[in-house]
Formats: C-alpha cells, structure tokens, sequence
C-alpha cells in the first residue's frame, strides 16, 4: 500500500510499531512500513508521537480540507540530499531556451491525452468531437512556435477550453461548462477540482523520491510558499488520473445525489462522496498502463525530469496511446 487515503473523521495514534486509525469505534492498525503517504481528507486527530513515527520511517502527511483543498503536509527529513541536482536545476530555470523547451513538452504531453480522450470517445460513436480535435491539433501545432511561457499558458487555456467544451458529447451529464474553480458551482467543476488536487498530491510525494527542488518549475512560475514542481508534473496526468476517472464514474452512474451537498451556487463532496471518489482515485492509481502502474508513470515522469536536468537524457513527457 503505497498511499492510504483516509476519507473519514479518525483519530490517529502510534501503537507500539504500528498505525492505530480509530473510525466510529473501529480500530484498525497498519505497519507503518506499509505505508509511504498518508492522505488525510476528512478531521483527522493526531499527536506529535505518531509524527515522529511518520518521520522515523519517511511517511508523509498531506493534509485537505473541508472544501476538498491540499492544505499542507508534514514532510520527512530529505534522507538522501544532492545539492548538485539543485543547481543544475536552478540553471535549467534561468536559461529561458531551456525552460521554455521543458514546459512546451509538458503542455505537449497534457495536450496529446486530452486529445487521446477524445479520439477514444469519437471512435466510440461520439462523432461530434472531430471539429473539436481538429481545433486542438491546430492549437498543439502553435506549441513549438511559442517564445514565452506566458504565450504557452495561453496556448495551455485554449486546449483546455476546447477540451472541456467536448465533454457533453461523451455524456449529458459532463456539460458542465464553463470551467469554475474556487468554489466550484457543479457537480462535474467539484470532481475536477477534487481529483486535480489528489493528483497534484500524488506528483508531490512521487517527486520527493527524487533529489529535484519542488519549488523550482519550468511551466508554473515559481511561487512563495507553494510545490509548483507538482504542478508542471501532474499537467499530463490529469487527463489521464483525473479527467478518464470522471468519465467512468459519470458514465457508469457511480454518483448518486447524497455525494454532493451543493447549496448557494457551492458544490462540494459530502463525506460519502469523498470517500467514494478517494476509493476510485486509489484504485486508478494502481491500474496497469504498459506493464506499470500509473503511479509508477508518475514517478517516472519526476525521474526523467532529473535526468533532463542533470543532462543524462532528454526530458519526454508521458503520452498514453489513443
């Protein structure tokens, strides 16, 4: 069990060696070898003993609030430091024809799975979308013609407009535009916001098994007080980790109307919904692509963005066939 999503209100202890998670009455303890990250996203209780238990053997803590927001984690001692990779990577960051490479193949990545997404679909029956891929491939095409990274993210909004603007011909359900993120106003911009930050979260702790610095990114700028390494890392997973999750549970009906609480224009995941999206979210993350699973993609991502940065190879994004 690589990351333990723990959905509902708990009280967490150390007991002896292990993890004691105490729900409704019910304890259940876990090895904490078992566990790498602990993802808390309902009103958890803890104390600085099972801290040091997480810190004793490199777990991380990532904490979400009651909105569904990444709110902070609890980070191990980095065990295994190289100053080297920092450097390189600072460099990489103020070489702006280095930089702009580097984000234009991220965006190139995130582009080429929504496309994906919706080549799947129109195969399907869902000819409607061939006007809409045929304005994102026009867009994609404009990639390596861009001089800035404001250009990029512009180019990046686009893609996205297009993208969302063809959910309703996969599903009824999915016409939920436009595109509304803090807070979210429907059920459809809920889950993306939710399943966007799981999938952030998951970028953070797969990066952290690199010697990469999480406040040093090439598309996002680098911003006070926030990983936006994370954020660059999880653009071509998001189609993939959250947009495909959306399209299963919307489509197979999985979401019944006691998983959203949506009052004054405020959509938010009740407890049972949040668990149930988590549950999902957890089991995607393990499904095989190519012999790996997509976690294993993420962290793979991470690795190749060090190698990049350090010289050895040159940076590709992860693109899932069509």
């Amino acid at each position: 069990m690589e990351t333990l999503f723990v959905t509902r209100n708990a009280v967490l202890k150390q007991r002896e060696n292990t993890l004691s998670i105490q729900i409704d009455g019910i304890t259940r303890s876990l090895p904490v070898e078992s566990v790498e990250h602990l993802v808390l996203l309902g009103e958890s209780r803890l104390n600085t003993r099972l801290l040091t238990l997480c810190g004793k053997h490199g777990v991380r803590v990532s904490v979400f609030d009651y909105y569904g927001n990444w709110k902070g984690s609890f980070e191990p001692i980095d065990r295994n430091p190289a100053g080297v990779v920092k450097l390189k990577q600072a460099a990489l960051l103020l070489n702006e024809d280095k930089r702009l490479a580097v984000a234009r193949e991220i965006v190139r990545g995130a582009a080429h799975n929504m496309l994906s997404n919706l080549r799947y679909y129109r195969y399907r029956g869902a000819v409607a979308l061939t006007e809409i891929i045929v304005a994102m491939e026009r867009l994609t095409d404009k990639l390596g013609k861009t001089t800035s990274t404001e250009s990029l993210m512009g180019i990046e909004g686009n893609l996205h407009e297009w993208y969302y603007s063809g959910w309703k011909h996969i599903d009824a359900d999915l016409d939920f535009t436009p595109r509304v993120k803090r807070p979210p106003n429907n059920p459809v911009n809920c889950l993306i916001s939710f399943l966007n930050q799981l999938t952030y979260t998951v970028a953070r702790h797969e990066a952290s098994k690199t010697h990469l610095e999480e406040t040093f990114s090439v598309l996002h700028s680098p911003g006070q007080g926030r990983a936006s390494l994370s954020l660059d890392l999880a653009e071509p997973f998001k189609p993939v980790l959250t947009d495909m999750l959306i399209f299963r549970m919307v489509r197979r009906r999985m979401l019944s109307d006691n998983a959203f609480n949506i009052r004054d224009g405020v959509c938010l995941l009740t407890e049972a919904g949040r668990r149930l999206v988590a549950e999902q979210f957890s089991q995607r993350l393990e499904e095989q692509y190519a012999e790996r699973t997509l976690r294993e993609w993420v962290y793979r991502e991470a690795l190749g963005l060090e190698r990049h940065v350090m010289e050895v190879a040159e940076y590709e994004s992860f693109k899932r066939r069509a």
